[in-house]
């Protein structure tokens, strides 16, 4: 997000605004994770998965218009955070009211758009409780890894289910995608192009990210041993000490 200077009534509002973005995210997550792994499918159209994303993109669209209010910068302000108004839409209810026709692999994918907000949401207000913490950063970072492998691992385990051999349960999803974030591999190999693509990005993903962790190590470690080996102040001299004669 933008950075403004907040008065006390504004930085309020924000404090509000990030915990309704936090059980938004929990509540699109939750729902999700729910249906698929009870199920072992995801049903886009049912009542309540509507009902869910429909209350909580616009918990989501409220956090967008009541940030761009405050904003003094507006237009700057949409630019940065257009990525997120659009994950912020509900597609599905969308959809459902106009009775539009899409194709059905496209409609199945638009279920998903609002569990990246969500994720996105777990990260920064992860931040937002780090962030007079040292580590704030490294904390943000392992909460986007552990985002990006629980979201991909549900929908590889969707996609994959019943085409896959190799993908029995959610596990064998959720071991995928940690072996494939971490560049290992595993035996798992993708059959769909859904699960192709994902397994491309998240090799991405985990060369890019992972040697973050390797960086921030060394920068401890570093720190640790500058810290040990600087020399001691010395005392300044007392004025009561005596004065030679």
């Amino acid at each position: 997000m933008e950075k403004i200077r907040l008065g006390k009534i504004d930085k309020r509002i924000i404090d509000w605004l990030n915990i309704l973005v936090l059980l938004g995210s929990l509540a699109i997550i939750i729902s999700l994770s729910y249906d698929i792994l009870t199920a072992g499918r995801y049903r886009p159209d049912s009542r309540a998965t509507l009902g869910i994303q429909l209350a909580v993109c616009s918990i989501f669209i409220l956090d967008f218009a009541v940030r761009w209010i405050i904003s003094p910068r507006k237009g700057r302000f949409v630019r940065n955070n257009l990525i997120l108004l659009l994950f912020s839409i509900p597609y599905l209810n969308i959809l459902h009211y106009t009775h539009a026709a899409i194709p059905h692999e496209i409609h199945y994918l638009l279920g998903f758009v609002p569990l990246l907000r969500g994720g996105y949401g777990l990260v920064m207000i992860t931040r937002w409780f780090t962030q007079r913490n040292a580590t704030s950063l490294m904390v943000s970072y392992l909460s986007i890894l552990v985002a990006v492998t629980y979201f991909t691992s549900l929908i590889f385990f969707v996609a994959e289910k019943g085409v896959n051999t190799a993908v029995a349960t959610y596990w064998d999803a959720l071991w995928w995608a940690s072996m494939d974030l971490t560049t290992v591999g595993s035996n798992i190999i993708a059959v769909t192009p859904v699960g192709k693509i994902l397994s491309v990005f998240l090799a991405a993903a985990g060369m890019m990210m992972l040697p973050i962790f390797t960086v921030y190590i060394t920068d401890r470690v570093v720190s640790s041993r500058s810290r040990k080996s600087s020399p001691s102040p010395v005392p300044a001299a007392s004025d009561n000490s005596p004065k030679a004669s």
